[in-house]
């Protein structure tokens, strides 16, 4: 299985979504997929995590794998077909990032497999019961606002369906004009609630 699950999450959203991922005393969270030694620091508090989240169950797999690279003095993660990747969102200012969980189990054993499937699974669902898809806009902030033409697509874009956003997110744009959502900072493309760009 190769999928992802594209969300905004604000902190005050991340609380449900960790108390929910820790309801399975199995689970470990690993800040990001380098390390400086062959086995991983692992927590139960996210707030001890970056940006790039992984999420492991011992009961899954024991021990994961990792290579090292000499030219950066780091060990890499070589399991994360064993594992939910949970690239989280960052607020930054005025901006709020985009964020997903990620899996790809083709390596992983099949009871591994079926566990973390059914784990991204659950979190998906999870989600979807409080938080909202299809009331972001895209807009490209360095040309024209303009409808669809056979030569370019719309700018602001229709509501993005594959975009879920958390209650909070949403609260925290709507105070707010001048925040707003985007996969990177700076980056030309901003999204807004939908009616909230014009």
């Amino acid at each position: 299985m190769m999928s992802q699950f594209r969300f905004v999450m604000h902190p005050d959203d991340e609380q449900a979504i960790a108390s929910e991922l820790l309801k399975d005393a199995s689970i470990r969270l690993i800040d990001g997929p380098r390390w400086k030694h062959s086995k991983p620091e692992t927590s139960r508090d996210l707030t001890q995590i970056r940006d790039y989240c992984i999420v492991w169950s011992v009961d899954d797999v024991p021990e994961l794998a990792a290579k090292f690279i000499s030219t950066c003095n780091d060990w890499y993660c070589h399991s994360e077909h064993s594992t939910i990747q949970f690239l989280r969102s960052s607020l930054r200012g005025d901006i709020l990032t985009d964020g997903r969980f990620s899996v790809s189990t083709d390596e992983a054993s099949v009871v591994a497999a079926s566990n973390i499937e059914r784990r991204f699974k659950a979190l998906r669902r999870f989600v979807k019961k409080s938080y909202a898809n299809s009331v972001v806009e895209w807009t490209n902030v360095r040309v024209p606002l303009a409808p669809a033409s056979p030569s370019r697509s719309a700018n602001p874009s229709k509501p993005d369906s594959s975009l879920w956003v958390g209650p909070h997110a949403s609260r925290w744009l709507l105070e707010n004009k001048i925040r707003c959502i985007q996969q990177s900072p700076g980056a030309p493309v901003e999204g807004r609630l939908a009616g909230a760009i014009r």
